[in-house]
Formats: structure tokens, C-alpha cells, sequence
């Protein structure tokens, strides 16, 4: 452990002292370009204003997402780096930053290395794009190359010390930061070189995309207000599966001890007056226990914990669920059959997809009436593999379709918890279940999933 800590500190050293180093060679060699001299003296105003908005950007944040937070320091950074003569427009980037991070208490190597980072893509950003005074395309093109050029060398230095100490390696997790922060990133560019555009040309009108401002504030009061709402709602979510599964859990036992005495009962009561009421209570019973297992099997599903995928053979799937039910399909006079069109295998929770096509044929066998016949086939579709489950029951009525597969939609037929767990397990695989109805003539539901 030691020794790896060492392997990761040394480069982490040298990163953390060579990139300000870098940043003050290349603002100098800048500076030797393109020196000190003004095209504006108004423009020198740049120079606190540059400071005083970092300093707030660095002390409010702008949240662009529920966990993102982007920082609106490179605006003025930018414009700074795109008006000022290179001999200044860098080191005004690079002090400011450092200003800005010392101030929200940053420690010293933190901020020398983000004010290095700066200082570097600054300066390279004004060797390509300072802008004159005067209207040119070919200049406002390489005020826009040079804002991209700001932002790449910036990104690109500000996850080195994040791979050193993660140990990831640095392309992913550049990758990763690109992915995330590029449309911020891409409006931080057209925003800086339109308002230095503007500067130049128009003065007056340079303000004009800070207009844009107070819409940001309340979109990011709007955005925290909806992150406080959803963290309420999964806490409310999670005590909600964790009462499913302490309910169920804690109700199992005494059912098991019910149903023990109710079937002493039935025994004991052959031929007698209490028959039909203990035999009602035992269907009773079951039917309870059929809920509670699957409110277990609705709690499962709801967990947000990662899938257990392995590779399934469809065809061995459905075999298996027509051999577990085939006893109870006799006992409703319903005849269970299985068939496979094609062939097809899928990365999936085999548990959970078991559930899910379990709960559709109970549904299924459950409605038919005797002398019918329940399919479960397997075949091809255009985006995936289908699995059919089709009765001949009496089919569906056309105003509970809306609400199908929605929790506690109970109908004759059950507790209205299988259908919802169908569609919870089978929407976490990234599939879709549909249902084909008419009264009289029965349902199918289909299930298709990716692959």
C-alpha cells in the first residue's frame, strides 16, 4: 500500500509544481509576443472586474444538474484573456483565479495548481485569439478557436491530480469530465467571445448577454428545489419498500402458523358443518400469502442495487416455468404449453425475469376456464427477442387497459401486484411489455426485450 501511495505521490508532486511552472513560462513567452500596450485603456477596468467576478463565481457556484456544478470563473477569465494584451490578459487570469480560490479558503497547493492550469491554457488561448480594435472575420474566428483552446487546455489539466489519486487512467477520466461539462463548457465559450465581440464593436451592448444571469439564478433555485424534492421522494420510496419487506417478512411466520391450524381444522371437520368455512378460510389464506410474496418480489424489484445478468436461454426459461405450473394449470382443467418460434438468449436477472414471466402465466391460468389453453412461446422480434404469454380467458375491459399495470389495480382475478411487477422488472432490463386484448377472446401480453 506504501508502496503504491509513493508511485502515484511522485508524479502528483511533479504535476502539482510543473503546471504553474508551465503556466508562467508560457504567459511569459505570450507577454514577449504580444506585450503590454492597451489597444483601449477603458479596457484596463478589465483587470478588477475580471478579479471581483471570479471571486464570486468561486464563491456561488451555479448548479447546471442535480449533482453538477459548473464554475462561471472561466466567463470573465476568458474575456479577459480575449481583450487585454497578452502581456496582461494571462496574469489576470491566472492572479484572479488565485485570488478567488484563496478567498473560499483553498488551500495554498490547490490554488497555485488551478491557477497555474489558467495561467497555461490563458496564455495559449491569447497567442492564438487576442482581439485588435478593429472589425475583422478572420480575427473573431481566432478569438473563437482561442476560447476552445482555453477550455481544452484547462480541462485537460484539471484532471491530472484526480487520476494520480483515484489511480484511473487519465484518458477515461477525461473522457468522463468531456461528456459531462461540454454543453456548459461549449455556452462558457460562445457567451466570452460574444460579449468581447461585443466589446470591441458595440461598447454598450458588451453587457448585453449578462442579461441571461438572473435566468440562470432561478433555474438553479428551480434545479435545487427539484434535487430536494427527489431526495424526498426516494427517502419516502425507500421507507415505502422497506415497510413491503418488513410487513411481508413479519406477517410470514404467523400466516404459516394460520395455515397450519386452519388445514388441522379441515381434517378434523370432514363432513362436518364447519367444513366450507374452514375451507374458505384456507383459501383465504392462501390468497394472502400469494400477496405477501408478492409484494416481497415488488420490494426486490424497486431496489435500485445493480442486476445479477447472465446469459439465459429463452426457450430453457419457459420450459421451466411450464414444468413449475403445470400442476396448478391441471387443477383448473387448463392445459400449460410452451413454444419456441426461435431460438434466443439475453443478459438478464434470471430470478427477476423468472417473476415477471411467472406472475403473467399464474395471471393467465388463473382466468381461463377449464378445457382452455395458456401459451408461452418464444420468437424473434425487429429490436429484440419476444416472449408471448396467451390465455383464453374472458380478456380485459377497455377502461382498466390505461391503468393496467399500474400497483393495487386489482380485479377479480387477483391483487393487481403481478402485472405491476411485470412491467417493474421488464422496464429495468430496458424492455417493454404490452398487452392484446378483446372481450371474450381472451389476452396476450408480450414481453420484448434489447438483445
Amino acid at each position: 500500500m506504501v508502496a503504491g501511495a509513493t508511485t502515484f505521490a511522485r508524479p502528483l508532486k511533479a504535476a502539482l509544481v510543473g503546471v504553474p511552472a508551465a503556466g508562467i513560462v508560457l504567459a511569459a513567452i505570450a507577454a514577449a509576443t504580444g506585450g503590454f500596450a492597451a489597444a483601449d485603456r477603458s479596457r484596463l477596468l478589465l483587470i478588477p472586474a475580471c478579479f471581483a467576478a471570479v471571486a464570486l463565481a468561486e464563491r456561488f457556484p451555479v448548479k447546471i444538474g442535480p449533482q453538477q456544478k459548473i464554475n462561471l470563473g472561466a466567463l470573465p477569465c476568458l474575456v479577459a484573456v480575449l481583450l487585454l494584451p497578452p502581456g496582461l490578459g494571462p496574469a489576470t487570469a491566472g492572479l484572479s483565479v488565485l485570488a478567488g480560490n484563496r478567498f473560499v479558503r483553498r488551500s495554498w497547493t490547490e490554488s497555485a495548481y488551478n491557477a497555474g492550469n489558467v495561467l497555461a491554457a490563458a496564455a495559449l488561448a491569447s497567442l492564438v485569439g487576442a482581439l485588435g480594435t478593429t472589425e475583422d472575420l478572420v480575427r473573431d474566428a481566432r478569438a473563437t478557436l482561442g476560447a476552445f483552446v482555453y477550455l481544452a487546455v484547462n480541462l485537460g489539466l484539471a484532471v491530472v491530480p484526480p487520476s494520480f489519486l483515484t489511480g484511473r487512467p487519465y484518458v477515461s477520466l477525461l473522457r468522463g469530465a468531456a461528456s459531462a461539462t461540454w454543453p456548459a463548457s461549449v455556452t462558457l465559450a460562445a457567451c466570452a467571445v460574444t460579449m468581447s465581440v461585443l466589446f470591441v464593436e458595440s461598447p454598450l451592448a458588451a453587457v448585453l448577454p449578462l442579461a441571461v444571469l438572473p435566468m440562470i439564478y432561478r433555474m438553479n433555485r428551480a434545479i435545487e428545489a427539484q434535487a430536494n424534492a427527489n431526495e424526498q421522494l426516494q427517502a419516502v420510496l425507500a421507507a415505502q419498500r422497506r415497510f413491503l419487506t418488513d410487513v411481508s417478512h413479519q406477517v410470514a411466520t404467523p400466516l404459516a402458523t394460520i395455515m397450519t391450524n386452519l388445514s388441522i381444522l379441515r381434517r378434523a371437520n370432514r363432513g362436518g358443518a364447519a367444513e366450507d368455512a374452514v375451507a374458505d378460510s384456507v383459501a383465504e389464506a392462501e390468497r394472502m400469502k400469494r400477496m405477501l410474496a408478492r409484494l416481497r418480489s415488488l420490494a426486490h424489484a424497486d431496489e435500485d442495487v445493480p442486476l445479477r445478468r447472465e446469459l439465459i436461454d429463452l426457450a430453457e426459461l419457459t420450459a421451466d416455468i411450464v414444468r413449475a405450473y403445470t400442476g396448478q394449470a391441471a387443477t383448473s382443467g387448463v392445459d400449460l404449453v410452451s413454444e419456441v418460434a426461435a431460438p434466443a438468449q439475453v443478459s438478464a436477472d434470471k430470478d427477476l425475469l423468472r417473476e415477471a414471466l411467472a406472475n403473467l402465466v399464474d395471471n393467465a391460468v388463473r382466468v381461463s376456464p377449464r378445457g382452455a389453453q395458456v401459451t408461452l412461446s418464444v420468437e424473434r422480434g425487429s429490436g429484440g427477442p419476444l416472449i408471448a404469454v396467451a390465455d383464453h380467458g374472458p380478456g380485459i375491459e377497455e377502461d382498466r387497459l390505461p391503468r393496467l399495470f399500474e400497483r393495487f389495480q386489482r380485479s377479480d382475478s387477483g391483487s393487481g401486484l403481478g402485472l405491476a411487477i411485470a412491467r417493474r422488472v421488464v422496464e429495468r432490463h430496458g424492455g417493454t411489455i404490452k398487452v392484446k386484448t378483446a372481450r371474450g377472446a381472451g389476452s396476450t401480453f408480450t414481453i420484448e426485450l434489447p438483445g
